[in-house]
């Protein structure tokens, strides 16, 4: 399941939504998903709440926001650290944004 996850050339972005005692809120946005990667996906991101869909007018591939409360940065880290994909999370402090690239850490 996860070598089909990672041998696509899914596109995956996260941001978070909100920050208050009850946790942190992220969404994260998989695009260009293939038809027949749709099942494994979904398997992937079962914990996950699926809050919007799309395609690519181009490619016909689907894109799939989600969105998942965390109780910390740090169990967010964990998370993202052990998805299959690539993420690429928009940090905005200020006027500024910067983009942090987690990549599944090699065993």
């Amino acid at each position: 399941m996860e070598n089909q996850l990672t041998e696509s050339k899914m596109i995956s972005s996260a941001w978070k939504v909100h920050e208050d005692e009850a946790g942190i809120g992220y969404r994260l946005q998989i695009a260009e998903v293939p038809w027949k990667f749709r099942k494994v996906l979904f398997e992937a991101m079962k914990d996950w709440n699926k809050v919007g869909v799309g395609w690519t007018k181009d490619t016909g591939n689907q894109i799939f926001i989600f969105d998942k409360n965390f109780r910390s940065e740090s169990e967010w880290l964990k998370w993202v650290k052990a998805f299959p994909l690539e993420v690429s999370e928009s940090k905005i402090r200020g006027e500024k944004e910067k983009i942090i690239v987690h990549r599944k850490k090699k065993k």
